[in-house]
């Protein structure tokens, strides 16, 4: 009830902020991928660039949705071992 009422009302700037500069890093990313790099299956194609071919194909949302899906599985997956990853390293260090 306190994180709901309290905490996330105070923080709710900071993710909002912190979600629009991903959100504009994320596209200058994806402009400058498909600019220099191209756009070639199975050579330079990226999971942006592939999800972004998908969108353009008629019928292809079940593609679509299981890119989004392993692209999310993959980014809380990356969150999750670099919070454990700190919390050990910080526990490494407080016992010396």
């Amino acid at each position: 009830m306190r994180f709901a009422t309290i905490t996330l009302p105070l923080a709710a700037p900071g993710i909002v902020a912190g979600a629009v500069l991903a959100f504009a890093k994320a596209m200058g990313e994806f402009g400058a991928t498909i600019t220099f790099v191209s756009n070639i299956p199975g050579e330079t194609q990226t999971l942006p660039s592939a999800i972004y071919s998908l969108i353009q194909t008629p019928g292809a949302e079940a593609g679509v949705l299981r890119l989004v899906v392993i692209s999310v599985i993959v980014s809380v997956t990356a969150v999750l071992a670099s919070e454990w990853l700190s919390q050990a390293a910080a526990r490494r260090t407080a016992g010396r």
